[in-house]
């Protein structure tokens, strides 16, 4: 509009405010140039006198602040296998708590001494989850010298309940156990790792409850360190490096599995050098080798579990030496069971040990009695009966019903005697049976639909594909051991749990 056109009165009027809203847009605008330049001076000072972020050793960039799970964590500890050299290199990466993936951040550090300590600070993470790993060399327990290669040990865990983590053997042995936990069986971080520390200490017949794998430290006294000495000197044995890698892979590989260390051949090499060890005196010579380096008052007692390694019962002990067995393979997992001949029928002599984790029907249809894996290994797996009649016997073999067993029952005399002759000569807590006939049936208990799990030692539950009639429709018959000598047929609910025994197939 023109000036011209507007009332002398309100002409000066107009002009003033017209000039002042001109002024104020220019002046907002310097101001706004003026906060940007603020902030970009205040970066600038930031990076000169602190350090720009990297987002591969910082966790991100400084517009991610506020989402760290773990923020500014000075985290330490100490690298053992024996203890890691000085300038060995250890890492930080961030793992995703439930798909166990690295996020991408990565903070590194060195240990500081031949103890093997190191600290790294400032981590921040956006999970709390945490990849440590060592790579370096190490002081070797058993020949009390320092490694001729490098090693690479590994821990898994979660700093938003730590900021000390300890990497060693046992970390690193239950690595893979802990990732196909979370990862495949889908379970929660923490209740997986629980579980996955409890199998490993397990597999090298460590029955006792012991603090967290990265509470552990190699020159402390306590039942837990003593336990993670004897697995490092166990699995050191007369190995070197390129040895040890192998057999700690084996290992670790057998765990992941299935929750047991299952290799016999590698079983029985190191317990042959614990033989050797105990008669030549290593094993009092690897505690002079820690004790000469004046790390700890107190070398805590690991003889104990190193010299007794390989002497627990194993699934062997139950069968009858006198007798002559066969064996088949189950091509579904490898599984070797030994087979028996009694009369004109075939039986496995050992109980089934068969799941798949990735079929629908084992999810909470199959357990290990108490829920440990080495009773499964020792004596095979427990069933409900829906799964054990359907086809779960391997090629070749199937579940026998009452007739079947009956026919067995006929051929050791009739089933006064054969509640004796059938069982196993260990395992029974008061009367063991004699084993005539090779059969060897353990005392395993069974486990109830409620949870909970029963006689172990006692009795044995072994199903067979016979089921009661409808009005009795939620039962079936197990065979029953008892220590009183008898066998006879049991009613028993089929969401209980109770042994598998396969007959081979004679059609």
């Amino acid at each position: 509009m023109s000036l011209d056109v507007i009332p002398d009165l309100f002409r000066d009027q107009w002009a003033q405010e017209l000039s002042r809203k001109v002024w104020v847009t220019k002046t907002k605008g310097i101001f706004m140039n003026l906060n940007k330049l603020f902030a970009f001076m205040l970066a600038l000072i930031s990076c000169v006198f602190v350090g720009c972020a990297d987002s591969e050793v910082a966790g991100g960039s400084s517009d991610d602040a506020g989402i760290y799970a773990v923020k500014g964590l000075d985290v330490a500890g100490v690298s053992q296998k024996g203890p890691f050299v000085t300038g060995s290199v250890v890492s930080v990466q961030g793992v995703d708590c439930k798909t166990l993936e690295l996020t991408g951040e990565k903070f590194t550090g060195n240990v500081k001494s031949d103890k093997g300590d190191f600290a790294i600070d400032g981590v921040n993470l956006k999970s709390s989850c945490a990849l440590f790993e060592v790579t370096g060399y190490y002081l070797n327990e058993v020949t009390g010298k320092e490694s001729s290669d490098k090693l690479s040990l590994k821990a898994l865990t979660d700093l938003s309940v730590r900021k000390t983590v300890n990497v060693n053997l046992l970390t690193h042995l239950e690595y893979e156990r802990l990732k196909h936990l979370v990862t495949v069986e889908k379970m929660d971080f923490a209740a997986a790792k629980a579980q996955a520390e409890r199998e490993v200490l397990t597999s090298f017949d460590i029955a006792n409850n012991v603090d967290e794998f990265e509470n552990l430290n190699i020159f402390e006294k306590g039942d837990g360190n003593a336990a993670l000495l004897a697995v490092s000197v166990l699995m050191q044995a007369d190995a070197d490096v390129a040895k040890l890698e192998e057999r700690t892979n084996e290992v670790s590989s057998a765990i992941a599995k299935n929750g047991l260390w299952d290799d016999d051949e590698t079983k029985s090499e190191v317990a042959e050098w614990v033989a050797a060890a105990k008669e030549n005196g290593q094993i009092e010579k690897i505690r002079q080798n820690l004790e000469s380096l004046n790390y700890a008052s107190e070398i805590p007692a690991f003889e104990t579990y190193v010299e007794s390694f390989g002497e627990s019962l194993t699934r062997e002990s139950f069968l009858n030496p006198q007798v002559q067995y066969d064996s088949i393979v189950d091509n579904r997992d490898g599984q070797v069971y030994k087979t028996v001949k009694i009369g004109e029928q075939v039986w496995m002599a050992q109980n089934l040990n068969y799941i798949d984790t990735a079929k629908a029907i084992f999810k909470d249809s199959s357990w290990c009695y108490d829920n440990n894996p080495r009773n499964c290994a020792l004596a095979g797996r427990l069933y409900t009966w829906t799964v054990a009649k359907d086809s779960l016997c391997p090629e070749g073999y199937h579940l026998p019903d009452t007739t079947e067993w009956n026919t067995l029952f006929a051929s050791v005399g009739g089933t006064a005697n054969a509640g004796t002759v059938l069982r196993s000569i260990l395992g029974w807590d008061s009367v063991d049976g004699t084993n005539d006939y090779g059969f060897s049936a353990v005392a395993v208990g069974e486990r109830y639909h409620s949870g909970s799990f029963d006689s172990e030692g006692t009795k044995a539950f072994i199903w067979t594909a016979t089921a009661l009639p409808e009005e009795s429709e939620n039962s079936a018959y197990a065979a029953y051991f008892v220590e009183n000598a008898t066998v006879s047929f049991k009613k028993n609910f089929k969401d209980n749990g109770a042994s598998v025994r396969c007959l081979k197939d004679t059609f």
